[in-house]
């Protein structure tokens, strides 16, 4: 029984090593490369465009965009909004229409990516309503500067004016003092006619 049971291994083993040349090996040689989360590459591709200058930034950009472009998915959608964001003259509509894929609801995007573009939309949001509050704030401000501004002109108008018909006064009291001054004034006869 053993012998037989030898016998089977080695003809087991015999028949394993008589497959295909075709036949794909079960261990690679070469190490496994962990592969990063989309989570992951997110936050590293923020980091990588936080370290940029502008124009570096820009290309970025610009290539972000292509990538979007080119292959729609929802990974390079939110790398190009994440670029876009951080890129201070990009149009918060362009984030917003790149988020938009990503937030639809069918088919449903990974939760990391819709977090990821929930926060974004956030972000624009906000900063859009900051914007026009600021706007609104400076509006107002013009606003103001010219009511104050016309307030004056129109206090310095009357001030002129005041002074004009006090200088006009003063000078009708004068007049009533110099005739009254005369010493025809009480005489009826010598008064002029």
């Amino acid at each position: 029984m053993r012998k037989a049971l030898g016998a089977l291994a080695l003809a087991a083993l015999a028949a394993g090593c008589a497959t295909s040349p075709t036949s794909t090996p079960i261990f690679s040689r070469a190490p496994a490369v962990p592969r990063l989360s989309p989570a992951d590459q997110l936050l590293a591709s923020l980091t990588r465009l936080k370290a940029m200058d502008e124009v570096t930034l820009a290309s970025e950009v610009a290539r972000s965009r292509g990538i979007a472009e080119a292959t729609p998915t929802d990974l390079a959608n939110l790398e190009a909004a994440l670029a876009l964001a951080v890129w201070p003259p990009a149009e918060d509509a362009e984030i917003l229409a790149r988020l938009t894929p990503v937030l639809r609801e069918a088919p449903p995007a990974a939760p990391e990516m819709r977090a990821m573009a929930g926060f974004l939309q956030g972000m624009v949001l906000e900063r859009r309503k900051l914007r026009e509050s600021a706007t609104a704030a400076a509006a107002k401000s013009r606003d103001d500067r010219r009511e104050t501004f016309a307030q004056k002109q129109r206090a310095d108008a009357q001030q002129e004016r005041a002074d004009r018909l006090q200088q006009k006064l003063e000078a009708l009291t004068n007049l009533e003092k110099s005739l009254s001054n005369r010493k025809h004034a009480d005489d009826p006869a010598r008064r002029p006619r």
